[in-house]
């Protein structure tokens, strides 16, 4: 089954292009919800993005655009490796936080859980390749009695945040905070799965 949602915003807003790729174990119908909700993400911060779930048949056409700027790929596989060779701005889910975003870490009793990390070019900026651990977004939704498919597309959102705006650093409030607690997750409070104002800004200045 192929799955291709599309958001849009005003008509000045930049055009991007994301491609998804699952070899994880995520169903299409998991990987449609988090598209659509990743997608009123971007939308509310004034980006228009085309989402492709290019899983299935890659070969179509526009699975297979060529590599330009707005034109973003993310992965979803099965489980963290350890060995996974990125520079470190992860998207990390916990039940407690403490220190700064940058420094963030868990309580003993529930260790940190990474569920995604992003590709940027340190010389250009430009963003590269985006990465989703379904494993990981499973276990942390089940502990948090979350939604798996509301939380893999929050994820979704935050990585393509890393990729447009070419940082490898992170936000103190809104969805570009490092660390996710079960808490937060719980209380679902609407601001803290939006942009921050000030990212939402860079976001629209985006080339």
């Amino acid at each position: 089954m192929i799955v291709a949602a599309s958001a849009t915003s005003r008509a000045e807003s930049p055009r991007v292009d994301v491609r998804i790729y699952d070899t994880g174990n995520s169903t299409p119908e998991r990987r449609a919800a988090a598209i659509r909700a990743a997608s009123a993400i971007v939308a509310e911060a004034g980006i228009a993005v085309e989402w492709h779930d290019c899983t299935d048949n890659g070969r179509r056409p526009e699975c297979r655009i060529s590599r330009r700027a707005g034109n973003l790929i993310v992965r979803i596989m099965p489980t963290f490796q350890a060995d996974l060779k990125v520079r470190r701005y992860d998207l990390v889910a916990g039940s407690s936080a403490r220190g700064s975003a940058l420094a963030a870490g868990t309580s003993a009793e529930a260790p940190d859980v990474r569920l995604g990390v992003a590709i940027v070019d340190p010389e250009t900026h430009a963003g590269e390749m985006a990465t989703l651990f379904h494993e990981q977004v499973l276990t942390v939704a089940q502990r948090a009695g979350v939604e798996s498919s509301e939380l893999l597309g929050r994820a979704l959102a935050h990585e393509i945040g890393h990729l447009l705006l070419g940082v490898t650093g992170h936000s103190t409030t809104g969805l570009m905070r490092a660390v996710w607690t079960d808490a937060e997750l719980t209380q679902n409070r609407r601001e803290d799965w939006l942009f921050a104002a000030s990212d939402r800004k860079r976001l629209q200045r985006t080339p």
